[in-house]
């Protein structure tokens, strides 16, 4: 640097006064070091023995450096000589340039000037233009003999440095100037090298500076100004720099960066297209704002893709609704099956279970009171039928398979049936299967034959008894219809209608000991019905004697599965207990029916169907609750025969059911009956 050149003029000044020798050392402030930097009759030897540090405080000349006064320094190794030591330091008296354009009173300059302090690495360094400063000591050997004019000295040295001050700060400046002119040269390869409109406004949104990007969009081509411009080429200029203008008009009163939509028009291609301008103001050093810094990026492909894929997300939307609803409405029609439903995959894994067929193999709510072994070997047969059908030919299957109920721990034997789902390729992607309880069917099947049995052995007595009624009655009975014929003749005209009588009543009796032999034939079958549809046609039956008694009528009826029954039975059922309960009723009451389906019990594993009739009439006495279904007990005195109830319990044993009582004299009874469901 030219400052450096100055070390060499001084110490030639120096010798010129008269000095022998003379020396220069500069401090290094990125190091702390003192190293020699300039010297006139000096060796090098000489010289190294003043390379020293910032931080050898017990070197004299270090000590001089330290205190910023000039001094003499005796050293015995001079042969009786001293030297003039007077240090130098980057001062001025009067701030710089920078710190006054800045408005700052900050200036390393002048802190040196009227401060002295011990030097440091930290404190040489301006708070206003980060410049480090230098600092040196000058050395002068002093002859043995004269005294030398050291105000002299002191006066050379002092100029020099105020000299080599101003040097050193116009050499800073020349540097960052010099850096500056590189920095904007890069920034403008920068800038020209993007592919999106950068563009640099003053306040009054004036363009100073925009790179080839922009000038696509508000610059006429240079091209065109020969072959002549074209009006259509023009107006697009125009309009987008009036739209960009009223663009950066609305975003400037914030003051602050913000970004907004801009659609321009391609000069050249004369398309419209869609920017996202970021604006962001630039402010001087004192907080002055100088303009508008905008980076312009084309979101046209952008904004397109995302309307697609806004279309795209609402069609999904759309089609996973879908999907939810028949999801929803898959799951209302499983819960309804009320059968356990199995699904698995093509490996014939389980993939989905209803909570019937959770429960069933110990997945549901009370899988912890399910022990391992029922669980496990329900599995295993579950896995055996469902990889058969999985990897067999058959589509559809149906078949039987035994599992133990987790509740009675009993085998219990259900009727399958399954099918296959395909995928595009035509491979199994699921298999779904229905588990049929067959117990309810099966018990009901064995009510069936034991009720035959039972009607076949009242067949072989009622048959046995009418042979013997046959045989007792007939000889007579043709022995009276005898004597009534012979006596046809001799009946007078006033006796015939007597005559008459005798002879049909005879008639009747022998037609009775002839239909004897087919009392308790039953020809009613049994088939599936729901409950709920006989007691509403036994309350419609019976509600015009009931209004003429007082009694007010509700019904509950839930939602019940279908119940294996004979239909006529079951309303002889309803008819006797809702009759009875008028009956219990002289002067008017409440009758209550309710249905409802008991999922699970002790008595019935696959669920009941329970219906309640209960009345608010006199009640049933309490010596006679534990007979009152034995036959000839009755609560109506002469009135009653004492088997309607009798008749309701054989009903309804024969379907399987149970029924019970419950009553409190004056407060009212309450008839409890179960049958098996369904499934």
């Amino acid at each position: 640097e030219r400052s450096e050149e100055v070390y060499p003029i001084l110490l030639e000044e120096l010798v010129a006064l008269g000095f022998e020798r003379t020396f220069i050392v500069a401090v290094d402030f990125e190091s702390g070091e003192i190293l020699p930097s300039a010297s006139l009759n000096c060796s090098k030897n000489y010289l190294e023995r003043f390379r020293s540090s910032l931080f050898a405080t017990e070197n004299p000349v270090v000590d001089v450096l330290h205190s910023q006064r000039p001094s003499v320094v005796k050293d015995s190794s001079l042969h009786h000589r001293s030297l003039y030591c007077h240090p130098i330091l980057y001062s001025n008296t009067t701030v710089c340039w920078e710190a006054e354009r800045e408005r700052r009173s900050e200036c390393l300059a002048v802190d040196n000037a009227l401060r002295r302090r011990k030097m440091s690495l930290e404190s040489q360094v301006c708070g206003t233009c980060s410049m480090r400063a230098y600092a040196a000591l000058v050395a002068v050997e002093l002859p043995s003999r004269e005294t030398p004019d050291l105000v002299l000295l002191n006066n050379l040295i002092e100029m020099a440095n105020r000299y080599l001050s101003r040097l050193f700060k116009v050499e800073h400046y020349y540097n960052r100037m010099t850096d500056m002119d590189v920095t904007i040269a890069q920034l403008q390869t920068v800038m020209q090298s993007m592919s999106d409109p950068v563009i640099l406004t003053d306040n009054h949104y004036r363009v100073i500076v925009q790179n080839r990007a922009a000038e696509r969009f508000f610059k006429v081509p240079d091209s065109t100004l020969n072959e002549g411009l074209t009006e259509g080429l023009a107006r697009a200029v125009e309009m987008n720099n009036l739209l960009f203008s009223a663009a950066l008009s609305s975003v400037a009163v914030s003051g602050v960066e913000a970004s907004r939509d801009l659609t321009l028009i391609d000069a050249i291609e004369g398309e419209e297209m869609l920017f996202e301008a970021v604006c962001t103001p630039t402010f001087s050093r004192d907080g002055m704002p100088l303009g508008m810094v905008t980076v312009m990026r084309d979101v046209t492909d952008l904004r397109r893709a995302d309307q697609e894929l806004r279309s795209n997300y609402e069609k999904l939307r759309a089609a996973e609704e879908l999907v939810r609803q028949d999801r929803d409405r898959l799951n209302v029609i499983i819960e309804s099956v009320g059968d356990p439903i199995v699904v698995c995959d093509g490996f014939a894994k389980v993939v989905l279970l209803d909570p019937l067929a959770q429960n069933l193999f110990g997945l549901g709510e009370r899988k912890e009171s399910v022990p391992d072994e029922i669980r496990l070997k329900n599995q295993a047969q579950l896995d055996a039928y469902v990889t058969a059908f999985t990897f067999g030919f058959a589509d559809k299957e149906s078949g039987t398979l035994k599992l133990t109920d987790p509740l009675t721990k009993q085998e219990i034997e259900y009727d399958t049936r399954s099918g296959k789902i395909y995928d595009e390729r035509g491979q199994v992607a699921f298999t779904v299967t229905v588990l049929r309880d067959l117990t309810a069917l099966r018990r009901v099947e064995q009510l069936k034959v034991e009720r035959r049995m039972l009607e076949i052995e009242k067949f072989a007595a009622a048959g046995r008894l009418a042979a013997t009624i046959a045989h007792e009655v007939n000889n007579p009975m043709e022995a009276i219809k005898n004597a009534i014929y012979l006596l046809s003749d001799a009946v007078k005209s006033d006796a015939q209608p007597v005559y008459d009588i005798l002879k049909s009543e005879t008639e009747r009796v022998a037609r009775i000991v002839r239909q004897m032999l087919g009392l308790y034939r039953n020809n009613e079958q049994v088939k599936p019905i729901n409950v709920n549809t006989l007691v509403e046609d036994t309350v419609i039956l019976l509600n015009r004697q009931l209004q003429r008694s007082n009694v007010e009528v509700g019904t509950e009826l839930g939602d019940l599965p279908d119940a294996v029954v004979a239909a006529d039975q079951l309303r002889q059922v309803l008819s006797n207990l809702v009759i009875n309960a008028k009956d219990s009723m002289p002067v008017g009451g409440k009758l209550r029916l309710r249905t409802r389906h008991v999922r699970t019990s002790k008595e019935f594993p696959l669920g009941n169907i329970r219906i309640l009739v209960g009345d608010t009439g006199t009640g049933i006495p309490k010596e006679l609750l534990s007979s009152i279904f034995e036959p000839f007990v009755t609560t109506k005195g002469e009135k009653g025969t004492g088997l309607g109830l009798w008749i309701v319990r054989g009903i309804i044993g024969n379907h399987g059911g149970k029924i019970s009582v419950r009553s409190r004299v004056g407060k009212g009874t309450i008839f409890k009956i179960d049958l098996p469901a369904v499934r």
